[in-house]
């Protein structure tokens, strides 16, 4: 709770208003007041950023959907194209057959035949690595790798909450997401691809693969899970200043 206060910029206002400090009625409405208005603030900044990230995730759940459009489409393709050549090989056998052609003719035909059908019918199980330009000048991602938010991509309150370590020590929000970053990069991108990888999922986008997309969705997957948490960890803080708010009405004369 107290670093959720100190990441709002409450804790001071907190403070005066459970040690009653306010000289007047007056000012102590005031406070509460201003604090209610603060946490509200805070909420809609919050609220915004989870509708930003849930936009970015089904932009890439569309563009991902996009391309396994496409590869099934190469699929049902190659398929046909390896049906369709075996069928008019065994039927250009036929055909030199009835005509007396004889010799080898037909059986090279059919060899050809079943050996370019085959091709092609491995070739649609071979996924094909499509490219998608996607830029994203705006990157939530960076601020969180670097560890600074100069252009203010994030409201100051959520990315406090997110670099400052707990209270009683630990490890803060920003480390567990870079942690789990590096845990899915481990296990789609190899080594040697790990920097390039790194300089476009953190940079201002640029030609994509399915794979770096798959990626690039599963860290905002992760991003969006810790938002959340700040959007909990708000929320209890607003429920537990709701009850130092609530103004008694002066009593009658």
């Amino acid at each position: 709770m107290l670093r959720v206060a100190r990441a709002a910029e409450v804790d001071g206002l907190l403070s005066t208003i459970l040690d009653g400090q306010d000289s007047t009625r007056d000012l102590a409405i005031a406070a509460k007041l201003y604090l209610v208005m603060r946490l509200s603030s805070l909420e809609i900044e919050v609220a915004s950023l989870l509708f930003h990230t849930q936009c970015i995730g089904n932009q890439m759940d569309s563009v991902l959907r996009e391309l396994d459009r496409r590869q099934r489409s190469r699929e049902i393709a190659l398929t046909v194209s390896s049906i369709l050549m075996g069928a008019a090989a065994a039927t250009a056998g036929g055909v030199w057959d009835l005509r007396g052609g004889g010799g080898d003719g037909p059986a090279a035909l059919g060899i050809a035949g079943g050996v370019t059908a085959a091709s092609l019918g491995l070739a649609a199980f071979v996924p094909e690595r499509r490219a998608v330009v996607f830029p994203h000048d705006s990157n939530l991602l960076a601020p969180i790798a670097r560890g600074e938010d100069p252009h203010g991509l994030y409201p100051s309150f959520v990315f406090r909450m997110l670099v400052t370590p707990p209270v009683g020590g630990g490890p803060s929000a920003r480390d567990e997401i870079l942690e789990d970053w590096r845990h899915i990069l481990s296990e789609a991108v190899p080594v040697a691809q790990r920097d390039l990888a790194e300089s476009l999922l953190y940079g201002a986008g640029g030609v994509y693969d399915r794979r770096l997309l798959d990626v690039r969705e599963r860290m905002f997957d992760v991003l969006e899970s810790h938002v959340n948490a700040v959007d909990r960890e708000l929320e209890l803080l607003y429920r537990f200043s709701s009850q130092l708010v609530e103004v008694t009405a002066p009593a009658g004369p």
